[in-house]
């Protein structure tokens, strides 16, 4: 078993499947050491124990029941002896010199505390993920870029049909040349105005959409799309490198936040202690459900989270 590496790494595993093992392998394949460790919240799930047969140097910590994802990741701290430790979902993935990247950055800045990296979707697609310090007007602006993205698929299909009136349009100009007349000249300025009223309806689509994702884009910084290391306030759950020691100083994750908002519980806290940088060049990719707006309960628990963390750190529009 590897002794004291630089590295360690804590994956908490709830009915995780086939995703845990593609992400232990991305540990396994690390250009540097890395300690895993595997809190099994899910006792009659068989992917912890798949894990273990793969890769026998993974510490197995095994829950008698689900304590939650912070709670999960609280049961590491007897053991850690390393200088950085990853937090990260069993749905991420990432490349082999990742780490040795991300830890050759910190060692070089000493006053970060957490290193926050871009997250990508599954097809390459950037993850906007929050960086900002949670607010209400920032949480709601989650649900009107849901509605956004609504409005942006109709606009998108606006302007697909608008770009065939304008052909449509040219055909009829040059058949109009062909055979001048007047119904000739009819088709053809009806079709440029139907092109022309396709193409507005499609902006104010456009527009609209913009309006809807203002809130979101300024919580994630979609808004300004910062291309080098930047200070945030927010460290996403699914994916963090902190020193050690902060991670101890703070005593882990608050047990009182179940599911959600553990991670902006423990940016706020870590903030005492370093700064929080986002990092674009240093990327992984996340496979990501977005359970809670599929499931009344994973709702429920959102919700519960969202108002325990404003009782602890106020409330902000």
């Amino acid at each position: 078993m590897l002794t004291d590496p630089q590295v360690s790494a804590c994956m908490v595993l709830y009915h995780s499947g086939e995703a845990a093992l593609r992400c232990a392998r991305c540990v396994q394949d690390s250009t540097v050491p890395i300690t895993l460790y595997v809190v099994d919240n899910s006792p009659k799930d068989s992917t912890a124990s798949r894990i273990r047969e793969q890769y026998p140097d993974t510490i197995l910590l095994e829950m008698k029941k689900n304590v939650g994802y912070g709670a999960g990741n609280n049961a590491v701290l007897p053991y850690l002896k390393t200088r950085y430790h990853i937090i990260m979902n069993p749905d991420i993935t990432f490349t082999p010199d990742l780490v040795e990247r991300m830890t050759d950055f910190m060692n070089k800045n000493p006053d970060i505390a957490i290193l926050t990296p871009k997250v990508l979707n599954p097809d390459g697609t950037e993850q906007f993920l929050p960086r900002r310090t949670p607010s209400v007007r920032y949480l709601l602006g989650g649900i009107r870029a849901r509605r956004g993205d609504r409005v942006g698929a109709k606009a998108t299909a606006m302007h697909t049909r608008a770009e065939a009136a304008d052909a449509a349009a040219v055909v009829a100009w040059k058949q109009e040349k062909e055979k001048p007349g007047l119904i000739g000249i009819v088709r053809g300025n009806m079709a440029e105005l139907r092109q022309s009223i396709l193409q507005w309806r499609a902006k104010r689509l456009d527009a609209k959409r913009n309006h809807l994702h203002a809130w979101r884009d300024e919580y994630t910084l979609a808004d300004i799309h910062p291309t080098e290391p930047t200070e945030v306030q927010f460290a996403t759950g699914c994916f963090m490198l902190i020193r050690t020691h902060t991670f101890y100083r703070m005593k882990g994750f608050d047990p009182r936040f179940f599911l959600y908002h553990e991670d902006s519980d423990l940016s706020l806290s870590a903030l005492q202690h370093g700064k929080i940088v986002y990092h674009p060049e240093m990327e992984v990719t996340h496979d990501w459900h977005r359970e809670s707006s599929k499931s009344a309960k994973a709702a429920r628990h959102h919700l519960v989270s969202t108002l325990k963390f404003f009782h602890k750190w106020g409330w902000r529009w």
